[in-house]
C-alpha cells in the first residue's frame, strides 16, 4: 500500500466552509447527503461520530474553526476527512520516490522535480492549474496539511438589514403574477374609456390591482401591505371627493394616508425601491 499520494483538492471550499460552516450544518449535510459522497462508509461515520462528539461538548453552535482551536484531538482528522471529500484527483507516489520527497504532508507550490516525469502525476498538477485546486504531498499517517492561519479565517460581520435599502427586480412566478395584476389593472381602466365611457370607480378594483401587482412585484412584507392598504383606503371613502366639505375631505383621510405613508416607510423593500427610483432620476437629470 502506498504511503504518500499527490493530490489536488478544493482547498478554498475547505477554508470557507472551516469559516462558515457549523459542525451541526456539517453533521446534518453529511446526513442529508449533500456532503460526503466523496467518502467512504467508514470514513462518513467516523466524521458523523467526531462531529456528534463536538455538538455533546457545546461545540455544535460555533463554526468548524473554532472547533478545530478549541480540540485539538480530533481537529486534524476532521479536517483532513472534509478534505478527502473535496478532492478531485490523486494518484500514489511511487515507494521508489517517496523517500526523495518531503517526509511530511506538505502544500506544493509546483509539481517536484523528482514526479515531473510522470504523466499521471502531470496530469493532476495540470488539473489542479486549470481548476484552481491546490497540490499537495499527502503522507498516509498524517493525513492533509493543517492550515496554520486558523486565528485568520473570521467569519464575516452579519450584514445590518437596515444598512442600505434592500431592491429587487422581479423574476419568475413573481414577475408573472405582478404583471398579470398590473395589466388586469390597467385594462378595467382602459377599456371603457376605449368605448366611451369613463371608469364608474377607477380608484377601486383597477387601483387595488394596480397596487398590489407592485407591491408583489417587490416582494413588500406585512407592513408595505398594510401601507397600501391604507392608501387604497384613502381613495375609496365615502366622502372623498371634489365636492365634499374640507372637514370631511380631511378625516379621516388625512390620518390615514399618514398611517399608509408611514407604514410603507417601515417596509425595506419599498424603501429600496423609492432608492431606486431616485437614483434613476437623479441619472437622468444629471
Amino acid at each position: 500500500m502506498a504511503s504518500m499520494f499527490l493530490v489536488a483538492y478544493d482547498r478554498a471550499t475547505v477554508l470557507t466552509m472551516l469559516r462558515d460552516w457549523t459542525p451541526r450544518q456539517l453533521r446534518d449535510a453529511l446526513r442529508a447527503g449533500t456532503f460526503g459522497s466523496s467518502l467512504s462508509a467508514i470514513e462518513a461515520r467516523e466524521l458523523d461520530r467526531l462531529l456528534t462528539d463536538w455538538m455533546q461538548r457545546a461545540l455544535g453552535a460555533m463554526p468548524l474553526r473554532d472547533a478545530l482551536m478549541v480540540d485539538a484531538q480530533r481537529s486534524h482528522r476532521v479536517h483532513t476527512l472534509i478534505c478527502i471529500d473535496l478532492t478531485v484527483a490523486y494518484e500514489p507516489v511511487p515507494v521508489a520516490l517517496a523517500s526523495c520527497l518531503p517526509a511530511t504532508s506538505v502544500e506544493l507550490k509546483a509539481l517536484p522535480d523528482e514526479l515531473a516525469g510522470l504523466p499521471a502525476m502531470l496530469a493532476i498538477a495540470e488539473e489542479a492549474c486549470t481548476q484552481g485546486l491546490a497540490l499537495a504531498l499527502i503522507k498516509a499517517t498524517e493525513g492533509y496539511p493543517y492550515p496554520d492561519h486558523l486565528e485568520q479565517l473570521v467569519p464575516p460581520p452579519p450584514a445590518d438589514p437596515y444598512a442600505a435599502p434592500l431592491f429587487e427586480q422581479p423574476t419568475g412566478w413573481r414577475r408573472r403574477i405582478a404583471l398579470l395584476l398590473v395589466v388586469a389593472g390597467v385594462a378595467l381602466l382602459s377599456i371603457p374609456l376605449l368605448i366611451g365611457r369613463i371608469p364608474e370607480h377607477p380608484a377601486g378594483v383597477p387601483l387595488a390591482l394596480l397596487t398590489l401587482g407592485l407591491l408583489v412585484g417587490i416582494r413588500a412584507g406585512l407592513a408595505g401591505f398594510a401601507g397600501g392598504v391604507c392608501i387604497w383606503l384613502v381613495a375609496n371613502l365615502p366622502n372623498f371627493h371634489h365636492d365634499a366639505p374640507i372637514f370631511e375631505l380631511l378625516w379621516p383621510a388625512l390620518p390615514l394616508m399618514f398611517l399608509g405613508l408611514f407604514l410603507l416607510g417601515l417596509d425595506r423593500r419599498v424603501r429600496g425601491m423609492w432608492h431606486v427610483v431616485r437614483q434613476q432620476f437623479g441619472a437622468l437629470r444629471s
